[in-house]
């Protein structure tokens, strides 16, 4: 193939000379552009005294570290990598810094660490990291063999973990895909071959020219003649890789049938898990951006060292480049603070994550790197996956009910375009749970709020204690009794500020500010959000050891209906479900006892003692 990126032989990079080769980025920062010069500056000239006792052969795994000085570099070829390195991250050099090298664990790489003992005239300990890899690699163009290396490794070593080709997509009611090939939106139905993939995005503003259908003359939906750059890339990377149809929200889902759309949207989240491979743009601000190193978009130049053994003594490796974790890519991303990808990457089995810098791949199994290919086995599956768990859970998560806060959790602390989204840009999560936790005892929402079930004590008769050889008897467990309710209302919820990060432009204003979704009720998280300046952090709630007896009546405003839960906890629960939620609970019963004694002399106070209930009605 024309053009495709390949690992370069490491016998082509070496010279008759010492040659350092970077390619650098034009800069318009005063710091990085100097550091860059020096850089520049060293190219022909021998390394110094202190860079030439550098061994990086002799490191022994996650346990040695070696002081490095970096102080010659504007004659030091190495010192001047290692310099521009520490710059290009965003980190300032100090005069008081020390500078360590370390090696990862897995794979020839190394950790650059800058180490500050004071900041000002404070004592302080501060750590900033660079990380280095040996590998050569020439990041300009995908290069799809790679790629489809690790899609073939995945369906050899993992099987249905990861994907099952014969899933039936008749249960995705109205699935639609885009076949590529033939430019067209046809039924899932009328597709050759069951495997599809998903795109998930970042969609921006959308122009007229790239938002709409047009209908043909046999009634069959075509696009239009031109896409939204990320799409126009991703349908590239599908006939690549041997595939035929892409799942589009914005092309595949009807737009303008409201009940279409609300239940092509209550399914997606089966729609990304049974896809074969969802391609992640992580990278630009809207749809027109593209895939980096698919088609006109370049991926960032990166910063690169080819090295000679001087005389045979110098103990380097061949070539040293600054290596960005993939989690950092993605962390620092548009695309990680919307709300509505978080779970489109959640419930995929298998991701192909664009981003500016490279391209990696993640199943449930293993992940691979495309610039890290020279060195890692495809098929490493042991601690690898460990450091991107962080972003992307694993699916067995979802198999432990109370694990359902931390995603919530994590979605409310992401931003929406339009803010009566909130539920549904979370259902297939959600959905998930339903699915997942059934031999559990269940689980269940009311507006996104989960309910979690109880047992339901029977009388001391029916229970006997196991004989040996048996199995212990256990209490029936229920999502419908009123305790269920009031334990879930008991959820807690309170704002933190962002990260220093943040762009001080986006934060409003010192004043903490609690915002409602008036689109959803206050006693569910849902009605609420997070500001410019502040996160919304939402923790589950407290198990209460006992409670007092309640009514509890749903009142929904827009039908004008009641229901009493003690009644129709399950009818309410399946309304729920399908996106029909109350907008109030009238609430009554018991908010505490108080107890009076009588002292009277010969008599035992607590035969005297008066019970005294505070009874409340609250509306929420």
């Amino acid at each position: 193939m024309n053009d495709v990126s390949k690992p370069l032989d490491s016998q082509q990079s070496k010279q008759p000379q010492v040659d350092v080769r970077g390619a650098l980025a034009p800069v318009e920062n005063n710091s990085l552009a100097a550091s860059d010069k020096k850089f520049a500056a060293a190219m022909s000239v021998q390394y110094c005294d202190d860079c030439m006792r550098i061994d990086f052969d002799k490191f022994e795994r996650s346990s040695e570290r070696m002081q490095i000085l970096i102080a010659n570099v504007e004659t030091c070829p190495m010192c001047a990598f290692l310099h521009a390195a520490l710059v290009r991250q965003g980190n300032k050099i100090r005069d008081e810094a020390e500078f360590w090298l370390k090696e990862d664990l897995e794979g020839k790489n190394w950790t650059l660490v800058m180490v500050c003992i004071s900041i000002g005239d404070c004592p302080a300990l501060s750590f900033d990291s660079v990380h280095i890899t040996s590998d050569l690699w020439r990041p300009r163009l995908v290069d799809y063999g790679f790629i489809g290396k690790w899609v073939d490794d995945c369906v050899k070593c993992h099987g249905d973990q990861c994907f099952n080709n014969r899933s039936d997509l008749g249960l995705v009611s109205g699935l639609q895909f885009i076949d590529c090939i033939a430019r067209r939106i046809i039924p899932a139905s009328e597709a050759v071959d069951k495997a599809y993939l998903t795109l998930s995005y970042v969609w921006g503003t959308p122009s007229g020219s790239t938002s709409g259908i047009v209908e043909d003359n046999d009634s069959v939906s075509t696009l239009p003649t031109r896409l939204p750059r990320v799409v126009e890339d991703s349908i590239r990377v599908v006939k690549e890789l041997g595939f035929r149809y892409l799942w589009v929200d914005r092309y595949c889902i009807p737009q303008t049938d409201s009940r279409a759309k609300h239940t092509q949207i209550q399914l997606m989240g089966t729609i990304y898990a049974r896809s074969a491979i969802t391609i992640v743009a992580a990278a630009g601000k809207d749809a027109e951006y593209g895939l980096p190193g698919v088609d006109a978009r370049e991926r960032n130049p990166q910063l690169r060292i080819d090295l000679e053994r001087v005389d045979g003594n110098l103990r380097l490796p061949p070539s040293l480049m600054v290596y960005r974790l993939p989690q950092d890519d993605i962390r620092s991303s548009l695309w990680s603070t919307r709300g509505w990808t978080y779970q489109e990457a959640l419930l995929s089995k298998r991701r192909l994550v664009f981003t500016d810098n490279q391209v990696f791949f993640q199943c449930q199994k293993m992940h691979c790197e495309e610039s890290q290919t020279a060195s890692r086995p495809l098929s490493r599956e042991t601690k690898s996956l460990d450091h991107l768990q962080v972003v992307f859970p694993s699916d067995s998560d979802f198999e432990a009910s109370h694990t359902v806060w931390e995603r919530i959790n994590e979605f409310s602390k992401r931003t929406l375009s339009f803010e009566h989204d909130a539920l549904d840009a979370i259902s297939g999560i959600l959905n998930m749970y339903r699915t997942k936790c059934r031999e559990a005892g269940g689980i269940a929402f009311l507006c996104g709020m989960p309910l979690f079930p109880k047992p339901v004590y029977q009388p001391s008769y029916l229970y006997r204690t196991p004989k040996r050889g048996q199995r212990e008897r256990q209490w029936p467990s229920s999502l419908y009794i009123t305790s269920v309710l009031i334990e879930g209302l008991l959820w807690d919820g309170h704002w933190v500020e962002k990260p220093i990060g943040v762009p001080k432009a986006e934060l409003s204003s010192t004043k903490l500010e609690r915002p409602r979704r008036s689109e959803f009720p206050s006693w569910t998280w849902v009605g609420w959000k997070g500001t410019s300046r502040y996160a919304l952090e939402v923790k589950e709630p407290r198990c209460i050891s006992g409670f007092s007896e309640c009514a509890i009546r749903a009142v929904y405003e827009e039908c004008q209906m009641n229901m009493d839960w003690n009644k129709d906890a399950e009818q309410i629960l399946e309304k729920s479900a399908l996106g029909l939620n109350p907008k109030f609970l009238d609430i009554k019963g018991t908010c505490f006892d108080l107890a009076r004694c009588q002292r009277t002399p010969h008599v035992n106070p607590s035969s005297h003692r008066v019970l005294c209930s505070l009874v409340f009605s609250l509306s929420y």
